[in-house]
C-alpha cells in the first residue's frame, strides 16, 4: 500500500501527483489542508517532523521530499522518465537539484511566496529591495533554462519527459498564481505548454487553479 500525504495545491506535491497520475501508481491519499494548518498538528509532526507535504508510506517506511519521492516511485515503477543509464540518470538529478536549489530559492522564495504568504514577507522596503534582487537573479535562472530547452527536444532533455519535467513545470507554474510574465523566455512557454497538454495536468491541477482563481476574486496577491 503507498499512501501519500498531500495538498493539492502544493508546489511540491503536485509533480508527485502528477507522476502517480501518468504512471497509474495506485495511491491512497490522505488530504492535508495547508491553509487549515493540518500540517502543524502534532499528529503530522509525528509523521514527518518538519512539517511538510508530500510525506509517502509504503509497507511500514515512510519518507519525505518531493524529489526522493519521484525517484522512489519511479524505480518501484520502473518508469522511463527516470534512466538508469549512468549519466542520463545523473543529467535528471542535476537538473532537479538545479530546480531545488538555485531556481526555487530565486523564483519561489523570491518572487512568489512572498506575494501570496505573508508569513515570507519583510518590512515594505526591505521586501521590495528583496524581490528586485532576486526577480533579476530568476531572470537569469530562465534564461539558463531558456537556452537548455532551445538546445534539444520538447522536454529538458531532449525528446522524451523526464522526472526534471514533473519537478520543474510545477516549480514554473507557481509563478501563475501572481502572473509571472514568462515572455521573455519562449522555449520556456513552449515547454510548460507541452506540458500542460499532458493527459493528467488538468486533473492534478484542479485544486492549484481553483486557489487561484479565488486569489484573483479576492484581490489577494500582494503588489
Amino acid at each position: 500500500m503507498l499512501r501519500l500525504y498531500y495538498d493539492p495545491v502544493s508546489t511540491t506535491s503536485r509533480p508527485v501527483m502528477l507522476l502517480a497520475a501518468e504512471e497509474n501508481i495506485a495511491l491512497d491519499h490522505v488530504l492535508l489542508d495547508l491553509s487549515a494548518g493540518d500540517h502543524l498538528t502534532p499528529e503530522f509532526a509525528a509523521i514527518n517532523p518538519n512539517r511538510f507535504v508530500p510525506v509517502l508510506e509504503h509497507d511500514g517506511f515512510r519518507m519525505s521530499e518531493c524529489s526522493a519521492i519521484l525517484k522512489y516511485f519511479a524505480d518501484l515503477h520502473g518508469s522511463a522518465a527516470y534512466p538508469t543509464e549512468l549519466k542520463a540518470r545523473a543529467s535528471v538529478n542535476q537538473w532537479m537539484d538545479w530546480f531545488l536549489g538555485l531556481f526555487s530559492k530565486d523564483y519561489n522564495y523570491g518572487c512568489v511566496y512572498p506575494r501570496l504568504l505573508p508569513d515570507y514577507r519583510l518590512s515594505e522596503a526591505a521586501e521590495a529591495e528583496r524581490r528586485a534582487w532576486h526577480l533579476a537573479s530568476a531572470a537569469k535562472r530562465l534564461s539558463i533554462l531558456d537556452a537548455q530547452l532551445a538546445s534539444g527536444g520538447p522536454f529538458i532533455l531532449g525528446p522524451a519527459i523526464t522526472l526534471a519535467d514533473y519537478l520543474g513545470a510545477c516549480f514554473i507554474t507557481l509563478g501563475e498564481l501572481v502572473e509571472f510574465d514568462l515572455t521573455p523566455w519562449p522555449h520556456v512557454r513552449r515547454w510548460i505548454a507541452t506540458m500542460k497538454a499532458r493527459p493528467s495536468w488538468d486533473e492534478v491541477h484542479a485544486g492549484f487553479y481553483g486557489w487561484q482563481a479565488a486569489l484573483r476574486a479576492q484581490g489577494a496577491i500582494a503588489a
